[in-house]
C-alpha cells in the first residue's frame, strides 16, 4: 500500500534538499521517505518552476532557485 504525502510535506522535503546542505539520501533518511520519492519531488518542483508565470515576486524566487540549482550541481560534482 502506498503512502500519500501532503503537498506541504513534499515542499518541506524539497526545501530541505534545495538548501544544499544535504544529499538526497540524507534527506530521505531525515524525513523517512524513499530516495526515489525525494528525487521525484525535486524534479517535479524544478519542472513546475520552469513553467511558472513571472511576477516580480516569482521572478525573484526563480532567480534564487536558479542560483540554488547551480549550487547543488556544484556540490554534487
Amino acid at each position: 500500500m502506498s503512502v500519500h504525502y501532503t503537498e506541504d510535506f513534499k515542499k518541506e522535503v524539497v526545501k530541505a534538499y534545495m538548501a544544499g546542505d544535504k544529499s538526497i539520501p540524507q534527506i530521505a533518511v531525515e524525513f523517512n521517505v524513499a530516495k526515489s520519492s525525494v528525487s521525484k519531488w525535486v524534479n517535479e518542483y524544478k519542472e513546475e518552476c520552469l513553467y511558472t508565470t513571472s511576477t516580480t515576486a516569482e521572478s525573484n524566487e526563480a532567480k534564487e532557485i536558479s542560483f540554488l540549482m547551480k549550487k547543488i550541481k556544484r556540490l554534487l560534482s
